[in-house]
């Protein structure tokens, strides 16, 4: 007998949402062969087996989370007796959520509860269920047979969204400590659970405002000329080939962050890591949120290399096939909400990186004319870097931007 275990799909990942068994007890799987969905800090992905047998037993059910490393699914040889799980057996489930110390002190608790009633509830349906004071017998469950997971909870509560309030008497409960509750929803409100990957956005950003120091430097910078050759450059190609405004801007980053290695560089507790690769980060949106694929030594990539990279990961971002290795290793970011006709806007630095580059929609713009007082059309973008004041200054992030700039304006300057 062997087990699966829950993979580790970044450096920074401690736990996976089990979305849905792509096998079932007594099928047989090859090493290699995708056997689950799960939904980590940054994606949804297939996870494959790396080892081969028929599956015994199924350890976390769908809509359980797992520790990585902890087990999910057993498989013994072939032909071997699959094991029957006992009904009653939730709590062999290894799941890293613990039990709110509010609802283990409630009264509400034992509605939560499978041993008692026989129902089959995976833990954060549980978890969910206590917390809006749901009684799981009245959840028609949608799991393995008949499993309550948490797609069947939140729909009840979009029926039911506001939280049950506590009896005077379980607040007395001198077992719990006296914390001040959390917000609750307002009457007709509907709650929406958040997803594994919101709830990664939600600490990693609020932990980067408020442990980095953010300033910013903005600039104006005339497109007239990266418009014009990339008008040349796409004129022969398809459309699926074609260089796009952003490819131009992510190369123009790689280059400057060479000449610039504390823009490129990270805060760590022993001073401040200068980075060996300049791995540019491309902000792509999706469905369930914002997902950052890197784009490998973008400074030594030619401008076709980054167009057809950053395509292939953007494609792979709304196929929710990212893997872990399109996700590690940014240095830097780059944030374009131009398409949305958004001109200027600060973005929060991506922790470790120590900058990322907000960019706006070209606009068409009356300009001066060099130093006289003519007035002519030009079209124009304007940028904005939120640096970490821990690790660079005003002065080096102007100068920075402003190479950006020359690039830009200059775009055959990156092409030699």
């Amino acid at each position: 007998m062997a087990d699966i275990t829950m993979p580790k799909m970044g450096f920074d990942m401690t736990e996976g949402l089990i979305v849905r068994w792509l096998k079932k007890v007594g099928d047989h799987v090859n090493k290699g062969e995708a056997i689950a969905e799960i939904e980590t800090d940054k994606v949804t992905i297939e996870i494959e087996t790396f080892v081969a047998g028929t599956i015994s037993e199924i350890v976390a059910e769908a809509g359980s989370r797992t520790p990585v490393g902890g087990v999910i699914a057993r498989t013994g040889e072939a032909g071997a007796a699959v094991a029957s799980k006992p009904a009653a057996a939730p709590a062999a489930v290894a799941v890293a959520t613990p039990a709110p110390v509010a609802a283990a002190a409630a009264p509400r608790a034992a509605v939560a509860t499978t041993s008692s009633t026989g129902l089959k509830a995976s833990p954060i349906a549980k978890r969910m269920a206590s917390e809006h004071g749901l009684n799981l017998g009245d959840i028609q469950g949608t799991g393995p047979s008949g499993r309550i997971v948490r797609d069947d909870v939140a729909a009840a509560i979009a029926g039911n969204p506001t939280p049950v309030v506590r009896p005077a008497a379980a607040a007395a409960a001198p077992a719990a400590p006296v914390v001040a509750p959390p917000p609750a929803a307002a009457a007709g409100a509907t709650v929406v659970p958040l997803t594994n990957m919101r709830r990664t956005i939600t600490r990693r950003l609020t932990q980067s405002w408020q442990s980095a120091p953010h300033f910013y430097v903005s600039m104006d910078i005339d497109m007239g000329a990266t418009l014009e050759l990339r008008k040349q450059i796409n004129a022969p190609l398809a459309k699926d080939q074609q260089v796009s405004i952003n490819d131009i801007i992510v190369k123009a980053c790689g280059v400057a962050l060479a000449q610039f290695p504390y823009l490129n560089a990270s805060y760590v507790e022993e001073g401040i890591q200068l980075n060996p690769n300049v791995n540019v980060s491309i902000a792509v949106a999706i469905d369930s949120g914002l997902v950052a694929p890197v784009i490998t030594n973008t400074d030594s990539r030619s401008l076709g290399g980054v167009a057809r990279e950053a395509k292939r990961l953007i494609a792979l971002a709304r196929d929710g096939k990212l893997g872990a290795e399109n996700l590690s290793g940014g240095t830097f970011t780059v944030s374009n909400l131009g398409m949305y006709g958004v001109t200027t806007f600060d973005a929060i630095i991506t922790p470790p990186q120590c900058a990322i580059l907000a960019v706006g929609a070209v606009r068409r713009t009356p300009v001066f004319k060099g130093d006289s007082n003519e007035v002519v059309a030009a079209n124009i973008c304007s940028i904005t870097l939120s640096a970490d004041h821990r690790i660079t200054d005003g002065a080096e992030a102007a100068r920075f931007v402003a190479e950006i700039k020359r690039l830009i304006e200059n775009p055959l300057s990156m092409l030699i």
